[in-house]
């Protein structure tokens, strides 16, 4: 979480009355309180009023308020080393990465119910080498009730059909590790043994514009939620990963705490801006593909699964 130091340097010559010392305290609470509201608005609405970069080894967010914030990095954690200039774009239109001329990427795509019927002969024939399914979530409701996306069988059959790999995500709105451990299994049962050619990603989002049960969950709850899904997801003989945006991984993560585990990241950018090692990113929420009506999110994946 990113913190910042104010400091005031005043002449011990100076005269200050009692009246003025009160009211340069008032100002100073004033001025705290309005830059906490902005940096949890931020957080809130996932880091859609900031662009955060990369700038050496120093991880800066510059936020059209606040300017430039600086977040110390994090001792031990993995660097991102993939080189701008290697991401192009493919013979099919999508963003791959090269290494030496040669394509080290797979093309994905995530889906839900709200892509309605899909023809998966046509997505594959479009250049699209996977897909990641959405298997449930869990309502943000207080009651916070368990739910499978209605088109997850469907999707899954037909994507293995046309030779499609198939990974999984699960909507958390979990407020402790019992909830999150909770959902892994729940997930576990629901596949019933179904194959998979990449992993179950925990996908614990903010809720913007209303209440969620989940508004008041702190950033070791949230690691301790999340370590705690993707360890039960590979007690299960699965492979886990954690999704987010950026934001919410800088400052609501704690990220020293999850080195071993994968990222999917999103991040809308030219360019993927995130400073630590991820291993698949989501760069485009408008995407355009064969096979189905609408837009979709495409993904680009960097790890051989």
């Amino acid at each position: 979480m990113a913190s910042g130091k104010q400091a005031r340097h005043y002449n011990s010559k100076s005269k200050l009355t009692k009246r003025k010392i009160i009211l340069i305290v008032i100002i100073a609470i004033v001025i705290l309180a309005v830059i906490s509201v902005v940096l949890l608005t931020g957080m809130k609405s996932g880091g859609e009023n900031a662009d955060i970069f990369k700038r050496g080894d120093k991880i800066t967010v510059d936020d059209p308020v606040l300017g430039e914030i600086e977040v110390g990095a994090i001792q031990g954690a993995k660097k991102n080393t993939y080189e701008n200039e290697n991401f192009k774009i493919d013979e099919n239109g999508y963003k791959a990465y090269y290494i030496d001329g040669k394509k080290a990427s797979c093309t994905g795509i995530d889906l839900s119910e709200y892509q309605g019927d899909i023809d998966f002969e046509a997505v594959k024939n479009s250049g699209v080498d996977y897909v990641m399914l959405r298997l449930g979530g869990r309502y943000y409701s207080d009651e916070g009730m368990l739910f499978v996306d209605m088109q997850f069988d469907t999707y899954y059959e037909e994507a293995k059909k046309a030779g499609l790999d198939v990974g999984v995500y699960f909507f958390s709105q979990a407020t402790d590790v019992s909830e999150a451990e909770d959902e892994a299994r729940f997930i576990v049962r629901k596949l019933n043994g179904k194959k998979l050619d990449y992993p179950i990603a925990f996908d614990w989002e903010t809720i913007e514009g209303d209440n969620a049960r989940t508004d008041y969950v702190t950033e070791t709850e949230l690691t301790d939620m999340a370590i705690a899904f993707c360890d039960t997801i590979n007690e299960a003989g699965y492979r886990s990963m954690i999704y987010s945006n950026t934001t919410l991984m800088y400052f609501t993560y704690q990220l020293e705490r999850l080195q071993d585990y994968d990222f999917w990241i999103a991040d809308y950018e030219e360019y993927p801006s995130m400073h630590y090692l991820f291993t698949m990113w989501q760069y485009d929420t408008n995407g355009q593909v064969d096979g189905i009506d609408g837009a979709v999110d495409l993904n680009i994946c960097l790890k051989k699964y």
